[in-house]
């Protein structure tokens, strides 16, 4: 049973059923609040989204791998089936009807009669060369009579003060009807000055990616010296680091040497036995030691 409190509080852990009510400390009726899951255990813990929310799963299926291209519904067995000369049109997500010849596969002979390849949607010529500025119809804007340097130089400095008139045209305030923009003669607005700037601004930037693109010769030949002097200058300290190697390993060997013949003449005279001693031996071993680094030296100089 429970008993209040002196304070007036409910002592006990018997508690009223749900929706019933509960006298507070002032003697006011207070009632409770249902609980949130009503059942056979009487649990009063929610429902957890993943339950409630069950549903079929995503329509987005995740793989580890790509999907395949969108082409590939071409390659049926009944497309590749047909003639050479058929037109196929009856293919999900092909915009148009194609050709059955388009579905065999490459044939270098045909690259090298296109003269060029396709590669994810990009077509690259057989033979590699750089586009002049008329075939990508960009008006030249430097003198070819001139050095590259210089040119890169003039146009850099046409790029920076075109920039800096794009950034006062921006200022600018805009055109009103007092002052309506200006007409062409076939009736289209003419460009504001932003736009004639910026197209200005690329012609540029065309220029001065073509000219770096005829220097790219220039930069691999001087590349390819800075490589081989630097190989050289290699070499060169190896073999002044083995010639001074050599140098000490002979002065060692020569005072090495020095000693066995002081210590050989300080011994008393008496009969030699059968096997050399070992100052002779020492010698001996001096000898063919120099021998050796005296061939090595002779290698290193022709090195």
């Amino acid at each position: 049973m429970s008993s209040p409190s002196s304070d007036g509080s409910i002592e006990g852990d018997v508690l009223p059923p749900a929706g019933g009510e509960l006298a507070n400390g002032h003697g006011d009726a207070v009632p409770l609040a249902e609980p949130l899951v009503e059942g056979p255990s009487h649990s009063t813990t929610s429902a957890t989204p993943a339950a409630t929310n069950a549903g079929p799963l995503d329509d987005f299926d995740t793989s580890l791998f790509p999907a395949p291209p969108v082409f590939y519904h071409r390659y049926s067995d009944a497309n590749l089936a047909l003639p050479l000369d058929s037109v196929i049109a009856d293919v999900p997500g092909e915009p148009k009807p194609f050709s059955r010849r388009e579905l065999e596969p490459p044939n270098v002979e045909w690259i090298v009669e296109d003269g060029s390849y396709s590669v994810f949607g990009e077509t690259w010529p057989v033979e590699e060369k750089t586009p002049t500025l008329a075939e990508m119809g960009v008006p030249e804007m430097f003198d070819r009579t001139h050095d590259r340097k210089v040119s890169l130089q003039t146009l850099l400095r046409t790029l920076i003060l075109t920039y800096t008139q794009l950034l006062d045209a921006l200022l600018a305030p805009p055109p009103s009807l007092a002052y309506p923009e200006p007409t062409l003669p076939d009736g289209r607005p003419a460009p504001t000055d932003p736009e004639r700037l910026t197209e200005h601004m690329r012609l540029i930037c065309f220029n001065m990616h073509y000219l770096v693109n005829e220097l790219r010769p220039v930069q691999a030949r001087q590349t390819l010296k800075l490589m081989m002097r630097s190989q050289i200058d290699l070499r060169r300290r190896k073999t002044i680091a083995v010639k001074q190697k050599c140098a000490e390993i002979t002065a060692t060997l020569a005072s090495l040497q020095s000693d066995a013949l002081a210590v050989a003449g300080a011994e008393p005279t008496r009969s030699r036995p059968l096997q050399p001693s070992p100052a002779d031996a020492a010698a001996k071993a001096a000898d063919e030691a120099l021998d050796i680094f005296a061939k090595l030296r002779a290698k290193a100089a022709e090195a």
